[in-house]
């Protein structure tokens, strides 16, 4: 293995023994000897193999049980393979089950030096990273009372504060966020960040698949146990949405809309999924193009052009259309639907087709941007797709001027001097 990578999972698989019954379990330790075997093989994974190299951001999905914990797991060395080999290159932390290694009769004080020196720091590191660890975890009075008293986010602020403050070389985080605050979150997201421009290492078990668009450089999707794809961040979330919508969404045989390129240089996916009782026939993006292909100064003038088509009669009165645009991270940088500017849509009938224009000012920084499209229904809490079109246009956005937020919305400013 190079000293570039530093994690290695070459043929990975982790086999679970199941019996058809607690007698069967016991008749097999009788007759283990006599090579006889009652059990049958569950694998957790099956021959997983990929490499992680510093610095980069590896995300993991997958629905409940595809194994993905098992994976860090594994890496961590909490478990071991049936199959394969894993190698890691520098000192690893794990936040994995919330409040492993802690002792819950200890304070938060006394667990840091515990977990501390299970990461493999002396207690002159430790005290010396004390400080840091106790304000970035801001649980106030209680880092001196046992953490069995401790509120779930409480466990979680402390955990990722010393799991993250030893200087690791690789990270590793299975769904720990999920249960913080929305503040602390941001926090996290923020010095994983840091540690990544450090040279860090870092592999993201979560199921927020905005964070993985944002934060991750590849992803991984796991099914079954199996690495079902692999690939950037946009194209594999693309494809698992899509997976997983359809379970819940009949489906029908929807024709690609054409995509335009902008001629940047992307590599992005073009999914669609729905239920397609109303379907989209055409997506255009139309602005003062400053030459050949979708490139648009900042501040000109943008218009997104819809046309759709319902297939079968819809008796519903909050169908919705909208669009928006995505950077090549996968956030979502300008949304807009006619839901939210006061459109309703009742009763619409078989062969009713629409046209939809959504004019804007082009605020956005320079970068490279997809526009994606989507008919929804918001009668309920959960939006119902009939259907959506991920990334069909690719553009460009140039300016002379430095920005340096996501937007530069046009903002009336008054300065005088007293």
């Amino acid at each position: 293995m190079s000293d570039t990578v530093k994690v290695s999972v070459q043929g990975v698989s982790k086999a679970y023994y199941l019996y058809p019954s607690s007698a069967d379990r016991l008749k097999q330790s009788l007759l283990s000897r006599l090579g006889r075997s009652r059990n049958v093989p569950f694998w957790a994974l099956r021959d997983v193999s990929f490499e992680v190299s510093k610095g980069q951001v590896l995300g993991v999905i997958g629905k409940n049980g595809s194994g993905k914990s098992t994976l860090l797991q594994i890496i961590a060395g909490t478990l071991q393979p049936t199959e394969g080999k894993v190698q890691t290159n520098g000192r690893l932390a794990a936040l994995l089950e919330l409040g492993a290694g802690f002792n819950p009769d200890f304070s938060g004080r006394e667990n840091v030096f515990l977990s501390g020196a299970l990461l493999g720091l002396s207690q002159k590191e430790i005290t010396r990273r004390y400080d840091q660890i106790v304000e970035f975890a801001d649980i106030g009075e209680f880092i001196d009372q046992p953490v069995k008293f401790y509120s779930t986010g409480m466990y979680v602020r402390l955990a990722f504060a010393i799991t993250t403050m030893v200087d690791p070389d690789i990270l590793l985080v299975d769904e720990a966020l999920a249960v913080g605050d929305a503040s602390f979150v941001i926090k996290c997201m923020k010095h994983m960040d840091r540690l990544r421009s450090q040279g860090t290492t870092i592999l993201l078990v979560t199921h927020d698949l905005q964070t993985v668009r944002s934060f991750c450089d590849s992803v991984i999707w796991l099914s079954h146990g199996r690495v079902q794809m692999a690939g950037s961040s946009i194209d594999v979330t693309s494809r698992y949405m899509e997976e997983v919508l359809s379970e819940s969404i009949r489906q029908t045989e929807l024709q690609p809309v054409e995509a335009a390129s902008s001629g940047v240089d992307h590599a992005i996916a073009t999914a669609r999924w729905g239920s397609g009782e109303i379907k989209l026939l055409d997506v255009r993006l139309n602005g003062s193009n400053l030459s050949q292909g979708l490139v648009f100064e900042y501040g000109c003038p943008l218009r997104v052009d819809l046309t759709a088509q319902a297939m079968r009669e819809v008796n519903t009165g909050n169908v919705s259309f909208g669009f928006s645009f995505r950077n090549l991270k996968g956030l979502d940088v300008i949304v807009a639907t006619t839901y939210e500017g006061g459109e309703r849509f009742v009763n619409i009938k078989a062969g009713e087709k629409f046209q939809v224009q959504f004019a804007l000012e082009n605020i956005l920084a320079p970068g490279d941007y997809a526009l994606s499209a989507a008919i929804d229904d918001r009668t309920e809490t959960t939006p119902h797709y009939y259907d959506v079109v991920e990334n069909p246009i690719v553009f460009k956005v140039i300016s002379d001027r430095k920005i340096f937020s996501l937007v530069l919305p046009p903002v009336k400013q008054e300065v005088r001097r007293c």
